[in-house]
């Protein structure tokens, strides 16, 4: 009796010792657990950090980078217009001037022209250079005449000169125009279609440059192009 009496309290106190094991190892479990969600929970507020700030950078910064860039990239080029017509606003582009030949004198030919008109003085106009401009866009007996003038005075009075005199050479009207920057030109070309069809609804339309922008005026206001 005595001997399962011990026997009973040995698998006793076995019993009791291998459920505060379990209890122990279900309490460190309990614990893991709990760190493995705490990870998870700090996981996903990172996670959803991660994606506002991923949000923010596609709907605020990004834009706003490409803007700046952009306005970077138009500062540039309104520079580089400026300095192109800069060095070019001493010269005029003459058209539909008649070539004879290839060793012709540009600047004896361009004299000839303004003879025709009524600036006075003509003999005083001082040129720095004179020549034809080697351009596919015209025939050989129409390429463009580019002078260049030591004094602005000179310039816009050829300009005024030649413009009033309405000069014809072989059926084809003589046109002097500043010389601008390509970009310029191109505008200037558009606009002319549409000067046009404005003269010929009998408005007053005239192109002008300003700044470094093409713009019509009709009866000396800019015209918006949406009206």
């Amino acid at each position: 009796m005595v001997k399962l009496y011990t026997m009973l309290s040995k698998m006793d106190i076995d019993m009791k010792t291998r459920f505060d094991g379990l209890s122990r190892q279900l309490c460190d479990v309990q614990k893991e657990i709990k760190t493995i969600k705490h990870d998870v929970e700090e996981l996903d507020r990172g996670l959803k950090y991660a994606d506002e700030e991923i949000t923010e950078l596609k709907e605020e910064i990004v834009p706003k980078i490409k803007t700046e860039l952009m306005e970077k990239i138009d500062a540039l080029n309104k520079c580089r217009l400026e300095t192109e017509l800069y060095s070019k606003k001493s010269n005029l582009l003459f058209f539909n001037v008649p070539q004879s030949t290839e060793s012709e004198d540009s600047e004896d030919v361009l004299r000839d022209v303004l003879s025709k008109t009524k600036i006075p003085s003509q003999q005083d106009i001082i040129f720095s250079n004179v020549h034809r401009l080697p351009t596919r866009a015209h025939t050989n007996n129409s390429k463009p005449i580019i002078a260049k003038f030591v004094r602005m005075r000179d310039r816009e009075m050829v300009l005024n000169g030649i413009t009033e005199a309405e000069i014809s050479l072989q059926g084809k009207r003589v046109i002097a125009v500043p010389h601008l920057p390509a970009p310029m030109q191109e505008e200037r070309k558009r606009l002319m279609t549409i000067r046009k069809k404005l003269r010929a609804e009998g408005k007053d339309a005239k192109i002008r440059v300003t700044g470094t922008k093409v713009l019509i005026f009709v009866n000396n206001v800019v015209w918006n192009e949406t009206e």
